[in-house]
């Protein structure tokens, strides 16, 4: 009598067993350079939309990245009138260089986007952009502010209920018509090669709280991190980036600040002079009078109020 020859029970479990602790023992591996490669792919989006306006810049002769209340000015002759500071929120800013095609909508969602408000715009309409007609990209309207644009908008930044965009950049807030020194956007919305002050990046805790409810309960510590603590690409002005675990960056500029340096750190000078001063944190505004510091957010809504030099800007931002 012949035997068939197979595999026992027991030869069965103990090759499942094994495959088993093959698994456990690659998985994490396996998990973390799926990690690695999106937070490598999303520094890689950051730095590109930055090189686009680096490289658009050369065609002004400030030096100036596009601002979309510059493009469209107030009035309807191209290139002429005063700036319409009321276009100046970061959906018109994406999406009038999406229309210039100086990037897809696909480079402004990051790989490891944690939001689900957060998505590619699929539908974005680039007939809008019509100069003759006084329209300069999808969403492009006289009352960006308003319950009720005159005109269909695809592409939004509102990131706590639809945004197709990842990245927060800094507001580009006007001067401020009592203040005393310049502000961020005249000092740095431009090709300036600064390698200290942030322009871009993945978005963080409201107004940049490190502890607490606020900053556990955060979504954006999930985009890289885990569910306990913030991670993100952050591209400076010389469009380098960095990898940052903190909100309070080596080699960022010292500002007023109410987050002086811990004792003995002489980082930010000493005497005198360095009295006040502190650590710049990525998305707060230390210094509410100059506003020369950088804050990382995105703006979904502007209002203005008043005319001339007595005007307001109001930036509406977003952060989870």
């Amino acid at each position: 009598m012949r035997r068939t020859k197979g595999f026992t029970l027991i030869e069965l479990l103990v090759v499942m067993a094994i495959i088993s602790l093959l698994l456990g023992i690659l998985l994490p591996a396996l998990n973390n350079a799926r990690a690695k490669a999106r937070e490598t792919k999303d520094g890689t989006q950051i730095k590109q939309v930055h090189q686009s306006w680096v490289t658009k810049s050369l065609d002004n002769q400030q030096g100036r990245f596009p601002l979309p209340g510059e493009i469209n000015r107030v009035g309807t002759i191209v290139g002429r009138g005063a700036e319409d500071e009321s276009k100046n929120d970061h959906a018109s800013l994406y999406s009038m260089c999406v229309a210039q095609n100086l990037f897809s909508p696909q480079m402004l969602v990051s790989p490891s986007e944690s939001s689900g408000a957060v998505a590619v715009c699929s539908n974005y309409d680039y007939t809008q952009f019509n100069p003759a007609n006084d329209v300069f990209w999808d969403g492009d309207r006289t009352n960006p502010g308003g319950p009720t644009p005159s005109q269909h908008v695809n592409f939004t930044t509102d990131v706590e209920t639809k945004s197709n965009s990842s990245y927060g950049a800094m507001p580009l807030l006007p001067r401020a018509a009592n203040a005393k020194r310049s502000n961020r956007r005249e000092n740095h919305w431009k090709n300036s090669s600064d390698s200290r002050f942030a322009v871009l990046g993945n978005r963080g805790v409201q107004n940049g709280v490190d502890n607490g409810p606020a900053y556990s309960a955060s979504k954006t510590l999930e985009i890289h991190g885990g569910k306990n603590s913030w991670e993100g690409n952050i591209c400076f002005n010389d469009n380098h980036i960095q990898f940052e675990r903190t909100f309070f960056p080596l080699g960022m500029a010292c500002v007023p600040s109410d987050r002086p340096p811990p004792a003995g750190d002489t980082s930010c000078g000493t005497g005198t002079a360095a009295a006040g001063l502190g650590f710049d944190n990525l998305f707060r505004a230390d210094d509410t009078q100059s506003q020369t510091d950088s804050v990382l957010c995105l703006v979904r809504r502007v209002t203005t109020s008043g005319s001339g030099s007595s005007a307001t800007t109001t930036h509406e931002m977003g952060w989870d």
